[in-house]
């Protein structure tokens, strides 16, 4: 949103300059790309939070048959179904990245200009470190992300020329592989209720990463009561046994801000 906020006075001011002019209608064009691309942007954390509710049961990722796994899961508010939920706002398929040294996974759209690989290329990062462990993406599903990538990797190339056949993209797609029909769909309450209990869990173990995401929920109010005091207390536990400076660093940040609203 903070793109979209820089972009307006341009807008603004091309329309006192020309109500008509060739730059009003471009700054009216990119803030348009700005909003859908912030509406995405939701929409991917959606994605991602439903992909970590089934990983907490399945300890799988859809990684061959993510369109699928998508059109089956993804509903609107209201029953209504506008568009194909495999795909984007601008129509490109979702692709899906498996990170084993983030011990995570990246929910990718191709963005505006519909090509990969480019600058609007928009990506959400989900760790499961704070669900499932420092450990939570087996050694069987990273060989089948890897070869899924090359796959992928292959086709890319051999139809777009955009790839070349040597480099492992780690991308993943829908395709029609012989992996299972995606599980009926659940609620995303029920999705966000089932990622917060292990959340919940991992941090009355010790996990500095879910005590961090924990707080960031009691501050976010997402899925549970606003709740600074908490949020402050499993904020202080992430610091404490926070095992990577970077890990250390978000927290000491966000402890900080939060110390700053109470006014402490």
């Amino acid at each position: 949103m903070s793109a979209l906020l820089k972009i307006l006075p341009l807008a603004a001011a091309a329309g006192v300059a020309a109500a008509n002019s060739d730059a009003l209608k471009k700054s009216l064009d990119i803030i348009g790309k700005v909003q859908v691309a912030a509406t995405s942007g939701v929409e991917m954390q959606g994605i991602a939070e439903a992909l970590a509710g089934d990983f907490i049961e399945t300890k799988d990722l859809p990684i061959e048959n993510f369109g699928a796994w998508l059109k089956d899961n993804m509903r609107e508010k209201g029953g209504k179904e506008t568009r194909d939920k495999s795909k984007d706002p601008w129509g490109t398929e979702y692709r899906l990245n498996v990170d084993v040294p983030k011990n995570g996974f990246t929910v990718l759209s191709a963005g505006p200009d519909k090509g990969w690989a480019s600058d609007d290329d928009l990506k959400y990062f989900y760790s499961l470190t704070g669900i499932e462990g420092k450990n939570a993406i087996s050694r069987e599903l990273a060989n089948r992300a890897q070869v899924h990538a090359a796959k992928l990797g292959a086709s890319t190339n051999k139809n777009t020329g955009s790839a070349s056949p040597g480099r492992s993209t780690g991308l993943g797609s829908a395709s029609t592989g012989a992996s299972s029909a995606p599980k009926p769909s659940q609620s995303a309450e029920e999705t966000t209720r089932k990622v917060i209990e292990a959340q919940t869990k991992r941090a009355e173990s010790g996990d500095a990463q879910a005590a961090f995401d924990l707080a960031t929920r009691y501050i976010t109010e997402n899925g549970v009561v606003k709740d600074y005091n908490e949020a402050k207390r499993l904020l202080e536990q992430a610091v404490k046994n926070a095992d990577s400076q970077t890990l250390r660093d978000k927290a000491e940040t966000q402890l900080d801000n939060l110390k700053k609203a109470l006014k402490q």
